[in-house]
């Protein structure tokens, strides 16, 4: 009986993936960034009591994205508690599911506090190149990456799709229906 055996090498650090990872870190905190993906991922395929909707996180470089938004609404996270206003803590999800609803982003800082809910970007999206087909929330979204040291995770009300934006190019595309069996899996 003949035995035929093979080892494949594939080096991690040359993984297009593992390169941007290592980029997204040094602006935010990859807790923080997990996080807010499980809940991108959360949004995508569950809604809000089952309705869909889609949102928009912009977290980091506070000053400047502040600096380039303005508030459509009272910022329902302005005298919350701390603990209140931590994205990487479930039990505030609903809250920020709930808040999702409305137009505008979250702006989350890059330890993971949310600063506000339902701010506008006020950018200039003439700098940026984005899919045909995609909406304001993207693009707006997306043209804060150029103008800020912000990172965006949009997640589409119309088909769950996640994108995630940094210096004005989308750096992962992700289908939730097909993550979502990784995740349940627990490989993650």
């Amino acid at each position: 009986m003949k035995y035929s055996f093979s080892i494949t090498i594939y080096d991690l650090f040359k993984d297009p993936i593992f390169i941007a990872f290592k980029k997204i870190k040094k602006r935010i905190n990859g807790h923080v960034f997990s996080s807010i993906l499980k809940l991108a991922l959360d949004i995508a395929i569950f809604g809000r009591e089952g309705k869909k909707i889609g949102t928009a996180f912009i977290i980091g470089d506070i000053k400047n994205v502040l600096i380039h938004s303005h508030q459509m609404i009272i910022n329902p996270y302005r005298y919350q508690n701390k603990k209140d206003k931590e994205i990487f803590r479930k039990e505030n999800w609903e809250s920020i599911k709930n808040f999702a609803q409305l137009d505008g982003v979250f702006i989350v800082s890059k330890d993971g506090e949310i600063i506000c809910a339902g701010r506008y970007l006020d950018v200039d999206k003439k700098k940026l190149k984005v899919e045909k087909g995609l909406g304001s929330r993207h693009i707006s979204a997306a043209s804060i990456t150029i103008e800020t040291n912000a990172i965006a995770i949009i997640i589409s009300e119309s088909g769950g799709t996640i994108r995630i934006y940094m210096d004005g190019k989308e750096i992962f595309l992700i289908d939730p229906y097909t993550i979502s069996l990784i995740i349940n899996k627990k490989i993650y």
